[in-house]
């Protein structure tokens, strides 16, 4: 009955509050990463592509390679600025409410998205800003779903998204890891920036004044969270050093690097068997079987095509 409610409330309160529709908005993405040189120039080439007008960008103590490539990236103009920043805490709100605030400040962005480095923010129609130009929306909800990481030579490569999560029996969910990629993914948002208060953290969700809030049917999050066990013990190990030190942070917050970082340190466990558990491959023909997967070729088909380019 109280679901009913809210959702009857939402559709009055649509219905009683339209934003007027920007014909050519102009779209920001922030993106905070650290070590993700595997990954970070491929996001930043898709997503020009896809209607990003400009980036802003921070910084966190990469020592990879990702801070050259976000400099190349200044060069050429695509980035509006770099925040380096030194802090080992993961502070993620604060960090992305001020990228937030500048690209709204100080270049006049409409929309923004708050992206992690391993997100792919992919459209039916190929540019993110048709759809934004037709919104009276100022806040639009996306889904994410996981991409199964078959081939850790090229990441794009991977086109099995992970979106019937409801189809995993009992039986199978037992023999898979607590935090595995198959569990279900809290959407993301873009949102205006005339109104916003501030973002939530994991960029799940955002304060507006005035809310408008719709979610989209035609934009859609291909996740690449996991390109290769190596990739996995680092991020768990560094990811779980950064939350454990920010004494600040809700402890519901990235609850899985505090669980790998736990076994990986504390306990000493392996690191392999984990993450076969983490992406079911033992049990990979019985989730194909039970329909799991659905072809999902944006990004495979755009670099397959076009390739990085310099």
């Amino acid at each position: 009955m109280l679901s009913n409610f809210k959702i009857l409330a939402k559709k009055i309160r649509n219905l009683l509050i339209r934003h007027e529709k920007i014909s050519n908005p102009k779209l920001f993405m922030t993106i905070l990463a650290k070590n993700e040189a595997d990954i970070i120039e491929y996001q930043l080439q898709y997503h020009k592509a896809m209607g990003v007008d400009g980036f802003i960008v921070t910084e966190n103590n990469s020592s990879d390679g990702t801070q050259e490539i976000f400099e190349k990236y200044k060069e050429k103009g695509w980035i509006k600025e770099i925040i380096y920043e030194k802090s080992d805490k993961h502070e993620q709100k604060k960090w992305v409410n001020r990228m937030i605030k500048i690209a709204s400040e100080k270049y006049d962005a409409d929309w923004i998205i708050n992206a992690d480095a391993d997100e792919f923010w992919c459209c039916e129609s190929d540019n993110i800003k048709d759809e934004l130009a037709n919104s009276n929306s100022n806040i639009i909800y996306v889904d994410i779903f996981n991409v199964y990481p078959e081939n850790g030579d090229k990441f794009y490569k991977n086109d099995n998204l992970i979106v019937n999560n409801a189809a995993i029996n009992k039986d199978i969910k037992k023999q898979l890891s607590p935090y595995s990629i198959y569990n279900e993914q809290i959407h993301k948002v873009i949102h205006r920036t005339k109104g916003y208060v501030t973002i939530e953290e994991g960029n799940h969700s955002v304060k507006m004044k005035m809310t408008n809030s719709v979610k989209s049917k035609n934009i859609h999050i291909y996740h690449y969270s996991l390109r290769g066990p190596e990739h996995f013990k680092r991020k768990m190990i560094n990811g779980g050093a950064s939350v454990n030190s920010n004494q600040n942070l809700s402890i519901n917050a990235a609850q899985h690097w505090r669980y790998f970082h736990d076994i990986f340190i504390n306990q000493g466990r392996d690191y392999l068997d984990e993450y076969e558990n983490v992406i079911g491959s033992k049990l990979l023909k019985e989730l194909q079987a039970s329909n799991v997967f659905i072809k999902g070729t944006k990004v495979k088909d755009f670099f397959s095509k076009d390739g990085l380019n310099d």
